[in-house]
């Protein structure tokens, strides 16, 4: 009970409101451990803003927003043959990791924003109306990094840097917790994987174009 009392006045110095607390002890989290580390984290990325920096986190949570950047790579590279399987291995990625995460984990965990619990949020985006558990653009980035890497590796680096870049946005612009973000890239991560068939790079040898080994004769009609 003293350390239940301790932690309640934990998260009262931190900001939350006394519903957000009854809520947590409902559900059985210990706030004194799960909670603080969350909100630290997040009142560090949230709070060290500049203008100029601003400007970069908005318009990379812009771009990863309905997988904008992804399915746009993907529509370039369709119109090459030799690219279209890869292309839809792209938009099958960012589009499984979406039905995942707002189609099945966010309305069954129902999670609070920190705009909606926190009262010195930074907001410099608009308020999501879906539960913040787990980040559906950092699902989306993650995945469609994986995939877009395979489709062009030569600029893995730069899909990488992207989708990081979109995924700490979402903590930076105000609507989603660090646990939020990394449990949606992890998810990401792992639904790329599934569609990519466990494989970042394709076999050596491999056409992409039409799913054969390169040099495999057609099969006798």
């Amino acid at each position: 009970m003293e350390r239940r009392g301790m932690e309640r006045r934990g998260m009262e110095r931190r900001g939350f409101s006394p519903g957000v607390i009854q809520s947590t002890e409902r559900r059985g989290f210990s706030p004194g451990v799960i909670v603080p580390m969350d909100t630290t984290l997040f009142t560090l990325i949230n709070q060290a803003h500049t203008p100029r920096l601003d400007d970069v986190m908005l318009l990379a949570s812009a771009i990863g927003r309905v997988s904008f950047v992804w399915l746009a790579v993907a529509l370039i590279a369709a119109v090459f043959p030799k690219r279209r399987m890869a292309a839809w291995r792209v938009g099958l990625a960012v589009g499984l990791s979406y039905l995942v995460v707002d189609g099945i984990i966010k309305p069954v965990a129902d999670r609070d924003r920190p705009f909606q619990v926190m009262a010195d949020v930074r907001l410099i985006d608009q308020r999501p109306l879906s539960g913040s558990f787990p980040s559906g653009h950092a699902a989306s980035a993650m995945a469609g990094a994986l995939a877009v890497g395979r489709l062009f590796p030569a600029g893995r680096i730069v899909w990488w840097t992207l989708a990081a870049a979109i995924a700490v946005s979402r903590v930076y612009v105000g609507v989603h917790w660090p646990s939020d973000v990394i449990s949606g890239a992890l998810i990401g991560l792992a639904v790329g994987w599934f569609v990519l068939g466990g494989r970042a790079v394709p076999p050596s040898g491999y056409a992409e174009s039409d799913g054969r080994t390169a040099g495999q004769p057609d099969s006798p009609t």
